[in-house]
């Protein structure tokens, strides 16, 4: 075996153990949180701690590693973080301490922006999207693993159990990628006018937007309080452990459609579809009279994302040079993870006022108001760059 294929399987194999270790642990969190808040409104706001330090990080770890040329080392240093988020919340018991943690793991999730930029350099400039929508099949493989063992584990060692895992997971992950062999780039001269003008170009900062609503709408629902109303509809550890594999396992058969359809089908078209069936599946959860709503719209919400999201990554980085991928990656996601600090913070305020559902059904609709209106202004007006 070559060395470059040899490299691109190992980083496979690094992300799939680097998402596994981060959400070994995430279905029942927002439960192990509920058992030392005082409200529903604490818990969002410790679950959005992932959210905004992954916002802080993402951009200056993308902009660092441009600048150096080199990713290998900045990626041990996020996986470390995931080993260290995960043992503090593992022994941690009061709010202020497991929000510490929780932090951590958001630093950890900024590495992301770095395994993208590292891996698209192993291919030509027009596979990118083919590049990120490969890459995210391997990511949600370990995280549709990871979600689907909790329960188990909760009912064989405890909560503790997966955090102590997802920590063992983490180092193996930093061993591995010592031994890929990246491809280097001549460092940038990185400059706030280089970075600005990133920021200025449409073809970065629409499908950022774009990736901002959609990571509000999913981590208001999915990885918010979805498993609190499950536990609410009488459902065990194993069960919401289920509801977050089946929105994962959604994510995977979306992302392999992807690698089919994308050459075949207008970008516009998959966006606009996506987008429409993450609305149907808030609103199938929202209504939920049995339990079984909440399987389909979780499936519905999952199959979504998985076909937005690499679209939205790899259209990001499509037209940008090579020496500054990191970097715009780095804003993609540090605008999207903004979401995912917003989503659970405001659904927990809403919830404690009027109720789960009720809060589900306010995200839903907006969401809908917000995407609708930057569908319009993508496609509405002509046919758009993302269609072509």
């Amino acid at each position: 075996m070559d060395e470059h294929r040899r490299s691109k399987i190992l980083f496979l194999a690094v992300t799939f153990l680097f998402w596994m270790a981060l959400y070994l642990y995430v279905p029942t969190l927002p439960l192990y949180l509920k058992a030392r808040a005082e409200n529903l409104s604490t818990v969002g706001l410790v679950l959005s701690m992932y959210g905004l330090w992954m916002a802080f990080a993402r951009l200056p770890m993308g902009i660092v590693s441009d600048a150096l040329g080199r990713s290998k080392l900045l990626i041990a240093l996020g996986l470390s973080c995931t080993v260290l988020g995960a043992v503090i919340m593992g022994t941690g018991k009061s709010i202020p301490v497991l929000a510490v943690g929780r932090s951590f793991t958001g630093l950890s999730a900024a590495t992301w922006v770095l395994l993208i930029a590292v891996f698209s350099t192993f291919f030509d400039a027009d596979k990118a999207v083919f590049s990120t929508s490969m890459l995210s099949f391997a990511a949600n493989f370990g995280r549709l693993l990871a979600t689907a063992s909790t329960g188990f584990l909760n009912r064989a060692g405890g909560y503790s159990l997966a955090f102590y895992l997802a920590g063992m997971l983490g180092v193996v992950a930093i061993v591995m990628v010592l031994f890929v062999r990246e491809v280097r780039l001549p460092p940038m001269q990185v400059s706030l006018r280089s970075v600005g003008e990133l920021f200025l170009r449409r073809d970065v900062m629409l499908p950022a937007v774009f990736s901002l609503l959609v990571h509000y709408a999913d981590w208001s629902v999915t990885f918010g309080f979805l498993p609190v109303l499950a536990q609410e509809m009488g459902m065990g550890d194993v069960f919401k452990s289920m509801l977050i594999s089946l929105n994962i396992a959604g994510i995977v058969v979306a992302n392999l459609l992807n690698t089919l359809l994308v050459r075949k089908i207008g970008h516009g078209t998959l966006l606009s579809t996506g987008a429409l069936l993450m609305f149907a599946g808030i609103v199938v959860i929202a209504y939920s009279p049995v339990r079984a709503f909440l399987f389909v719209g979780t499936v519905s919400m999952g199959f979504a994302f998985g076909m937005v999201y690499p679209i939205l990554m790899g259209l990001s980085i499509q037209q940008v040079d090579r020496s500054q991928r990191s970097t715009a990656m780095g804003i993609h996601q540090s605008v999207y993870a903004t979401g995912m600090f917003v989503g659970p913070w405001i659904a927990g305020n809403i919830a404690d006022r009027f109720g789960i559902q009720p809060s589900f059904y306010i995200t839903a609709f907006i969401y809908l108001v917000l995407v609708l209106a930057l569908l319009f202004f993508l496609f509405g007006r002509g046919r758009s760059k993302a269609d072509e």
